[in-house]
């Protein structure tokens, strides 16, 4: 509503909501809603807001252009914010724009909008318009805000935009400010906005026209990222605006942006770098590892400096609703720009925090005492599989069996006929040593020949293990899944944030038991530890590649995750893009790889000769009784089975001698009692014989016996 009197105007607003504004109001009616402003006759007329409104549209076309380097595929993002119960012309203004930006969003035209971009609304109507839940959307590139005052533009940005799902304080953010009553005060309400947004809500990249008269804008830009004075708030012009026209000239104010573009950048910066010591991404001396060569490579290329700290504080989790423990407790309190360490993506930690682009990668895995070794005697024992030894036992009975089924049948001597000898003969033949045995028959002959060359054979293939049984005699049996070590009863854990890797249906029994105090971190102490078998931890291969105990320990043979690594900074952190693009470019040219191929070179081949070279000195296998237990104990079976079959020996003939005597005695007294009766005489001849004594002869008397008998029969 316009009124007549040229020097006052009243505007009339329906209050949508109840707010703090600055007007006359009727505080005796409780549903009074009209507001009126006083403004002076210069303020007044279409002039002035069509004025705002063509220099908002002028500066937003140069300040949202990007270089070719930069831009997306895709459509950009506009958000304009639009406030309510805003004062005038501010309030014109907005809706001016408001027409003008979604008559170029539906039909755009040549020479300034030859592209199609998207376009949202953000509004202050209700602040109690809850945002979660809207779903994932595309980050907003670009904002656009017409404020009144820097309080206004504070509650906008705090209860409305940063909560908003597609909020991206990376983007560029161009405020017009015009307000009658500051117009003369350009460096200090330019400063508070810049430091506002840069301190409470990390915005870097932000222009500001600032109304100095009701139809004059100073153009501000905010040069906190300078290559001359890097990180020292610096209110920039890059022009004028008068009349909505830009001045001197567009191709003036452009040219200052350009300078102004090319100028922000890290160049001459120093940001506040914060890691984890996790070897051999961060070596212990905050000097050497992998993580440290890139960002040296970084610091090269960009031409930065780095105050960096390290300490053994983990990355850290969320604690509540926005409250971030370890190194992201200290990004999100701004003592420290970026952080790194071995750190993994992670979707909570990308909620709320950027991450360049993934470089390198590694695989986690547990890690668990190394089995004890194998006694030589059971490793000669192990050269066979168990069914191995036991085709071998019954092809030896078989052997035995046809060997006496043979000698039975055939004419062998009847000496040789005899059940344990042909068993003593078949088990010498099978371990090829010499025998006794003879055989007349060409049948025995053939299975001699026959069992013999098996035996070589067997003997043999034994043997060629056996040598190499005695230099690594292996290890008993290894645990190598997690169910076993939870039988075993040993603790296992890791790393806190690599906890939630088990927060799912099946693995949540390793989720409830899992260890995330410090004793569980993959530290040289704690791999001690693991390796005496007192705990079980989750680590990262490379971290165990390079540790003096990694022949010591035993990883699982399986991953248990694999992922690539990344730097995490605050959302809005200014040159993602200049890292992420060093990063691809690395990546390209194949340094990732030559790092990744160095590293394990150096801690498998160099390592393992370099400890191969310390040992050849001593390397000289020594025999010992430790090798010898196995024949040691077949040596003690055998002498406890030989006893225990002479005993049975001595009870059998024992009584067998017993019954001989007493059957003796028997004869004994019927000789006797047949002596008394004096039987007759049955005229038969009875022939007595007479054994000679046995002589022993010496093989010399024996040639001479067997001499004389043969002269004898000659004559």
């Amino acid at each position: 509503m316009w009124c007549n009197n040229t020097g006052v105007i009243i505007i009339i607003f329906l209050m949508q909501v109840f707010s703090p504004v600055q007007g006359i109001v009727n505080p005796s009616n409780e549903t009074a809603n009209t507001v009126i402003f006083m403004l002076p006759e210069k303020d007044l007329g279409p002039e002035v807001w069509k004025a705002g409104m063509s220099c908002l549209d002028s500066f937003s076309q140069i300040f949202f252009y990007r270089k070719p380097t930069e831009r997306f595929t895709r459509a950009y993002n506009l958000m304009l914010v639009h406030a309510y119960h805003l004062s005038s012309p501010a309030d014109q203004i907005q809706e001016g724009f408001s027409q003008l930006i979604n008559e170029a969003a539906t039909s755009p035209g040549p020479p300034h909008r030859e592209e199609l971009f998207q376009m949202r609304v953000a509004s202050d109507y209700s602040r109690s318009n809850e945002t979660d839940g809207q779903g994932e959307l595309i980050l907003a590139d670009n904002y656009v805000i017409v404020v009144d005052s820097v309080n206004r533009l504070k509650k906008l940005m705090k209860y409305k935009m940063v909560r908003m799902r597609s909020w991206n304080p990376g983007a560029r953010f161009l405020v017009l400010f015009h307000n009658a009553t500051l117009r003369d005060r350009p460096l200090g309400v330019a400063t508070d906005i810049f430091k506002d947004l840069m301190h409470l809500f990390y915005v870097h990249r932000v222009a500001l026209l600032y109304a100095n008269s009701s139809m004059n804008y100073n153009l501000l830009v905010n040069d906190y990222y300078s290559n001359v004075n890097c990180r020292i708030l610096n209110v920039q012009s890059v022009g004028q605006c008068h009349d909505g026209q830009l001045y001197p000239n567009t191709a003036v104010v452009k040219a200052s942006m350009v300078d102004y573009v090319s100028g922000f950048s890290p160049r001459n910066c120093t940001f506040f770098v914060c890691s984890s010591i996790s070897a051999p991404f961060v070596e212990a001396d905050c000097i050497l590892g992998l993580e440290m060569r890139i960002l040296g490579f970084m610091k090269n290329r960009l031409n930065f400096d780095v105050n960096h700290t390290c300490s053994l504080e983990s990355r850290g989790e969320m604690e509540g609703p926005t409250n971030w423990t370890g190194l992201l407790g200290k990004v999100q309190n701004n003592e420290c720009d970026f952080v790194f360490g071995g750190y993994y993506p992670d979707n909570e930690v990308a909620d709320h925090f950027w991450g360049s682009d993934t470089y390198l990668q590694d695989a986690h895995t547990w890690y668990i005492k190394l089995a004890d070794r194998r006694p030589a005697w059971q490793a000669m024992v192990g050269i066979f599989e168990a069914y191995t030894w036991i085709g071998i036992i019954l092809i030896l009975i078989i052997s035995w069996l046809c060997w006496f089924t043979l000698v039975e049948i055939l004419p062998e001597p009847r000496y040789y006929q005899q059940l344990s000898l042909t068993a003593i003969n078949a088990l010498a033949v099978s371990i090829s040593i010499a025998v006794q045995e003879r055989p007349i028959c060409e049948t025995t002959r053939l299975f001699f020949m026959a069992l013999t060359l098996y035996g070589l054979n067997v003997v043999a293939t034994y043997t060629s293990k056996m040598i190499a049984t005695f230099q690594d005699p292996g290890h008993l049996h290894q645990l190598d899944e997690l169910t076993e070590v939870l039988e075993a009863g040993i603790p296992f854990g890791g790393h806190e944030e690599s906890r939630d890797w088990f927060e799912n249906d099946d693995d949540m029994w390793i989720f409830n038991r899992y260890n995330t105090s410090p004793d569980f971190a993959p530290q040289t102490n704690n791999l001690e530890a693991v390796r005496w078998g007192q705990r079980c931890i989750l680590s990262n291969r490379m971290y165990t590649m390079q540790s003096p105990l990694a022949d010591d320990i035993f990883a699982f043979p399986y991953n248990v995750f694999s992922s690539p690594l990344q730097m995490i900074m605050k959302a809005g952190f200014p040159f993602l893009f200049e890292m992420n693009t060093i990063i691809r470019l690395m990546r390209d040219v194949g340094i990732f790889q030559k790092i990744d191929a160095d590293f394990r070179y150096n801690n498998t081949y160099l390592n393992r000769i370099s400890k191969m070279r310390h040992q050849s000195s001593d390397t000289a296998i020594v025999l010992t009784t430790e090798h010898l237990k196995g024949p040691f104990f077949i040596l003690v079976v055998g002498s406890c089975c030989a006893a225990l079959t002479f005993l049975g020996e001595l009870l059998i003939r024992g009584r067998s001698e017993l019954e001989v005597s007493r059957r003796a005695r028997r004869t004994v007294r019927r000789t006797r009692q047949r002596r008394w009766r004096k039987p007759p005489k049955d005229n038969r001849w009875q022939r007595q014989v007479q054994v000679a004594p046995v002589v022993r002869f010496t093989p010399v008397e024996r040639r001479k016996v067997f001499q004389g008998q043969t002269q004898t029969s000659q004559k």
